[in-house]
């Protein structure tokens, strides 16, 4: 065995044995195996040792077809509505109740390739697809079947979070009370958009609001979700948000794609704004893995501090699949899983980029869509819908989706300046046929607008707060403070005086501050989106304002006006399994999405306090 192999064969039998240690954090860094802790020295031929990779070997290309997740169906079971807020207002009936359990199982990322042990959502990785509805409560059951004995990198405790629904603390899935092993939880989701519980219902003038409208309209929702219609959420996705442990668990697979409908994007294309719907919605759920060919093993380095790359990417749990198209338009909602990769992604036919059109961004619609586009960047959690029109091409006509952004080799961002080839197999990711079935395709239309941002309340009367994003010792914190798991994680009864508390029905300026350092930060933050007004000092023009629950840093400082309302419900008094307090109801956190930071605790906890 030469030296490389033997180095890497080391490799792989260190990070057997420590992730067998299920270490913490904290625990690695006293162990040296943290980038500037105080016992480095020690480490770093260790950590040079785990640095090793597998080499990736070229695979056949577009020999897997991509698979579609299947639709979850729905599954009757009960659950205790004193559990959950606003669900006396907002119940979930049976035929809204849905059953997620998470598994361990092998999966063929290509054919070529042994298969992989894998954890998902109903054992089909990257999970089911969750189609609802505004005007429709759900509930999830979500029961953990993992092994409680499992060996590896990764934790087999879990807590799953719906990015990022307007919903109450006990149903958000942050990162604390997880699921260990045989437990199940009930998640409750109201299906309304922000601002339901304002008192004044349709009747307040933030609501009466003509911007976009005929004359006399409002933009109160009528289809019974409620709320500001122009606050609708569209592409979502669950995740796994066990804290120190998200990274990796994520990266095993638990993460899935929810859609949301409503009076407009009905998910009917005869109908309201007559997207492409049913087999021409199409979801597209990105991660990049470290696999061992010789056994299908995927490999993951824990001890990764900047970010983690793998080196095939992947689409629907496939490397290098094709999908046939038909001569006509369709939605590709794209979802990038992470861990740390980014990605700019193009169209190739014939040499040249093939145009295409945005109309969702972080989820949210876009209020004038983009047009004749000719790549679009997509950073870690992020969500963009595109529009695909391929009427008029030819029978068999081929079209290459490939990434173009490069990476900085330790996965903390973009390799700023330089761009990957769309045309090296290394860089492609999915072939799309265009095949005619003979059929008289619709016409497809993109409207002209969708629907504007909500006013900005008066800026001069709202508070600010500073948020401040570093490096420390080796990992990442935010003001000077790491996130603690064991405090953060305790009942906030124990909380004398809760960080960063916020008060219902109000609205703040946080100032997002990443301008030191040569780090790329997807940051989030949970419960509801949030426009930027103004970037690095300079205001962000209406025009050029959109709502969004990723914010990019790149050596920057954002402004970002956020709004705090309808939970925690004033009147809600847990009588039922779940005990909670009055800070439990309103507890979220904002955290980084690259989620090899987070797990090296770039997180912090806030609460929403009626």
């Amino acid at each position: 065995m030469f030296g490389l192999d033997r180095q890497v064969a080391r490799a792989l039998e260190l990070g057997k044995e420590l992730d067998a240690a299920k270490l913490s954090r904290r625990e690695l860094a006293k162990l040296g195996l943290v980038a500037g802790s105080a016992h480095w020295a020690k480490g770093a031929s260790l950590r040079a040792a785990l640095a090793q990779t597998v080499p990736a070997i070229p695979l056949t290309p577009w020999r897997d077809e991509l698979p579609i997740p299947p639709r979850l169906g729905a599954g009757g079971y009960s659950y205790n509505p004193a559990d959950h807020q606003w669900c006396d207002r907002y119940p979930a009936q049976s035929a809204q109740c849905y059953e997620l359990r998470i598994r361990e199982h092998g999966h063929s990322f290509h054919k070529d390739l042994p298969q992989s042990t894998v954890w998902s959502f109903n054992g089909t990785f990257g999970g089911p697809v969750l189609d609802v509805r505004y005007g429709q409560p759900f509930c999830l059951y979500i029961e953990n079947d993992l092994p409680a004995d499992h060996v590896g990198y990764g934790n087999p405790e879990t807590t799953s979070h719906l990015h990022n629904f307007h919903t109450a603390t006990e149903s958000d899935g942050g990162p604390w009370n997880w699921l260990k092993p045989g437990e199940h939880r009930i998640q409750h989701y109201t299906m309304c958009r922000a601002g339901f519980s304002d008192p004044q219902g349709a009747g307040n003038p933030y609501y009466r609001d003509t911007t976009g409208l005929a004359p006399g309209g409002t933009w109160w929702a009528q289809d019974g979700g409620d709320g500001d219609l122009r606050e609708t959420l569209t592409t979502l996705f669950i995740h796994d948000h066990r804290p120190e442990f998200t990274a990796p668990n994520l990266y095993k697979g638990l993460f899935m794609m929810v859609r949301a409908f409503d009076q407009q994007d009905t998910g009917d294309e005869s109908t309201g704004w007559k997207l492409p719907s049913g087999d021409y919605d199409v979801p597209l759920l990105f991660q990049d893995k470290r696999i061992v060919p010789d056994t299908g093993e995927m490999t993951y380095n824990q001890f990764a501090v900047d970010g983690f790359l793998g080196n095939y990417l992947t689409v629907n749990g496939k490397i290098r699949p094709y999908l046939e198209v038909e001569p006509r338009a369709y939605r590709f909602r794209l979802l990038n899983g992470g861990p740390s990769r980014f990605y700019r992604f193009v169209l190739r036919a014939g040499g040249r980029n093939v145009t295409f059109a945005q109309i969702t961004e972080s989820g949210n619609l876009l209020y004038v869509p983009r047009r004749n586009l000719q790549e679009i960047d997509l950073w870690v959690a992020e969500r963009s819908d595109i529009i695909v029109d391929f009427s008029g091409m030819a029978d068999r006509t081929e079209i290459i989706m490939s990434n173009t952004l490069k990476m900085r080799d330790d996965g903390r961002g973009e390799d700023v300046g330089k761009r990957l080839n769309p045309d090296d197999p290394a860089n492609q990711i999915l072939k799309l046929v265009v095949k005619s079935k003979g059929r008289n395709y619709p016409r497809f239309s993109l409207p002209n607008y969708f629907r504007p941002l909500p006013p900005l309340p008066d800026l001069s009367k709202v508070r600010r707060r500073l948020f401040k994003f570093e490096r420390k010792n080796g990992m990442w914190a935010i003001n000077g403070r790491f996130w603690d798991p064991d405090l953060d994680h305790a009942n906030a009864a124990s909380h004398i005086d809760p960080p960063h508390v916020v008060a219902r029905d109000s609205a703040e300026i946080w100032t997002l501050d990443s301008s030191s350092g040569g780090w790329d930060h997807p940051m989030h933050i949970h419960f509801e989106e949030g426009q930027i007004i103004a970037r690095n000092g300079v205001s962000i023009p209406a025009a050029s304002r959109h709502r969004y629950d990723i914010y990019r840093l790149r050596q920057s400082r954002l402004d970002v006006l956020l709004r705090f309302r309808d939970f925690p419900q004033t009147d809600f008094r847990s009588t039922g399994a779940v005990p909670h307090t009055r800070d439990d109801h309103g507890r979220y956190v904002m955290h980084c999405h690259n989620v090899v930071h987070e797990d090296h605790a770039m997180m912090v906890t806030w609460t929403i306090r009626a």
